[in-house]
């Protein structure tokens, strides 16, 4: 392949890889419900929580010691309900 040719293919992995991405950010979102018990995976260890607010891109999680964190949604998971 030219380097053209490599570099529009580029270009069409990346746009998939988006919209893969995309849905399923929106397959979490649709899950989600306020005061839903959540992970997410930080530097500081695996932090457990409870959803407070929903947004387009973001959620804000409130955790266990009463922290608040703002964290994107392609990183949360949902847990069942304990």
């Amino acid at each position: 392949m030219s380097l053209d040719q490599l570099l529009a293919l580029d270009q069409v992995i990346f746009r998939r890889i988006e919209e893969l991405r995309a849905r399923q950010e929106l397959d979490v979102l649709s899950l989600l419900t306020l005061g839903q018990a959540i992970s997410f995976e930080t530097h500081e260890g695996q932090i457990f929580g409870r959803v407070i607010k929903i947004n387009c891109k973001t959620v804000v999680v409130q955790s266990e010691n009463n922290r608040q964190w703002k964290v994107l949604v392609g990183l949360i998971q949902p847990l069942r309900n304990v």
